[in-house]
């Protein structure tokens, strides 16, 4: 979110809250994330994907929730206003500039009159095929989260992505020889995907739930959490919604408001500034000196947190003033005293996620179907694929691979140090040795993830092994 948007989004909870609170808490929420999914949208060159972007994201959303049949009892009047709603958000915007108000729109282009029937007509199909009955929900759901991991990996890859720019701009009538790799900023995607693939495989824990199409809706498009986490489980954040708040009003602008501040702090003054001498291509091929480049590559180290963190922070203060509690996804990570515990302590949404949904059925699937494996390489390769994931989700190219393997063979290295040569050592059973033993594992830890680094900031190999040479 950029200030403007912070802003505004603080002094409407505020005005809401004060005045209108708990009456439309909810029906607020949810409109308050369609208006910023498209708010968040940035341009594209490729005319009316701005406006398309987010509206396929209301679509889907709301295909889901209905093929699913989330909602256990029968459809009441909330879920239809929500989807009347749905409906109209497109449509307004899509009729701004018809009537000569598109400057007041987040969306400078948008598509024919006759593209937006599209979108009901996708929703009544939806519903059609409800009432025959027709549909195999594991056959669905399989397809939905492979249709979502082939987008994931067009959006993460450059060529893929200048590809499907060149498509776009041919169906538009613009020309293909400016297409980039930089046209398609879906934002917001990943974490949305995320969410929903987390739906889609826990579906039928999920059903008993009986999930309104509104807060189905929120949940996915979470204003605060929509463009950088952290991603919530669906169950936890329904109980948000229904909750009665058992804090004050007061209780939660001071909580909120010192949380939005702290995120300010960081983000805007603190990582801002530290990107000025902060490792990149300029500063990896400028600074020649062993000790300024260590100092660079710490500014990045602090950078990235301070910038991830903050917003973070930012988002669950945010939450916290509609009196919704959002997972804390930071804990002191570059406190940690090895590398496991960096990884429970750094973006801890999304680590848990992988560890849900990769490395935990991976593991019992290679343990009970290959037995003779020895356990050793299982959690070598569960623990290196699984980073190896977390590298490429960032990025489709080498530097994020080796990145993830640089931590995954990490945690596999002290995976075998703590269990198996650890406790055969006496120097650990000596209490006094305790403290500086933590003190020097803090110090390698830390060095050890900034190290790691060089291979995330930087998009080549080349540079990256110029950096190394250069610290040492």
């Amino acid at each position: 979110m950029l200030l403007n948007q912070i802003f505004a989004a603080i002094c409407i909870l505020v005005f809401f809250r004060i005045f209108f609170w708990p009456v439309s808490k909810n029906w607020l929420l949810f409109v308050l994330s369609l208006i910023a999914i498209f708010w968040f949208q940035t341009s594209s060159p490729i005319r009316t994907l701005i406006f398309w972007l987010p509206t396929i994201i209301l679509v889907l959303s709301t295909v889901i929730w209905m093929l699913l049949d989330l909602r256990e009892k029968s459809i009441i009047t909330e879920d239809i206003i929500a989807l009347i709603i749905i409906l109209i958000f497109p449509f307004l915007f899509g009729l701004l500039k018809f009537i000569g108000l598109s400057e007041i729109s987040f969306i400078t282009n948008t598509p024919r009159f006759l593209y937006l029937l599209l979108i009901p007509g996708i929703l009544f199909l939806c519903l059609y095929l409800i009432g025959k009955r027709t549909i195999n929900q594991s056959l669905l759901s399989g397809l939905l989260i492979s249709g979502l991991v082939i987008f994931l990996i067009i959006l993460k890859s450059k060529a893929l992505s200048q590809y499907m720019s060149a498509i776009l701009r041919q169906l538009n009538g613009q020309s293909i020889a400016l297409a980039s790799s930089v046209d398609i900023v879906w934002v917001g995607f990943s974490y949305f995907a995320f969410r929903l693939i987390h739906i889609l495989v826990d579906r039928e824990r999920i059903k008993k739930l009986d999930l309104s199409l509104r807060d189905f809706v929120t949940y996915l498009i979470f204003f605060p959490a929509f463009t950088a986490g952290p991603i919530d489980r669906i169950e936890r954040f329904s109980g948000e919604l229904t909750k009665v708040d058992k804090k004050s009003l007061n209780e939660d602008f001071i909580e909120g408001g010192l949380r939005i501040i702290r995120g300010l702090f960081q983000k805007f003054i603190l990582a801002d500034s530290l990107a000025l001498i902060s490792l990149n291509t300029h500063t990896a091929n400028s600074v020649n000196m062993a000790g300024w480049m260590w100092l660079v590559l710490y500014a990045y180290a602090f950078r990235i947190f301070f910038d991830f963190s903050g917003y973070t922070d930012i988002a669950i203060g945010i939450a916290r003033l509609a009196g919704i509690t959002l997972p804390e996804n930071f804990k002191r990570p570059y406190l940690s005293k090895n590398i496991s515990i960096f990884w429970n302590n750094w973006h801890i949404t999304m680590t848990q996620w992988f560890r849900t949904y990769y490395f935990n059925p991976i593991t019992r699937f290679i343990r009970s179907n290959y037995k003779n494996i020895s356990p050793v390489l299982i959690i070598f390769f569960t623990q290196t694929t699984t980073m190896v994931l977390i590298g490429l989700w960032h990025g489709i190219n080498w530097n994020f691979v080796i990145w993830g393997l640089w931590n995954g063979i990490g945690l596999f290295i002290h995976n075998r140090w703590s269990e198996k040569i650890k406790p055969r050592l006496s120097f650990f059973q000596d209490k006094r040795l305790l403290v500086p033993y933590d003190i020097v594992s803090v110090i390698f830890t830390f060095n050890f993830v900034a190290l790691g680094w060089v291979w995330f900031s930087l998009p080549s190999i080349n540079e990256s092994l110029l950096v190394f040479s250069k610290l040492f």
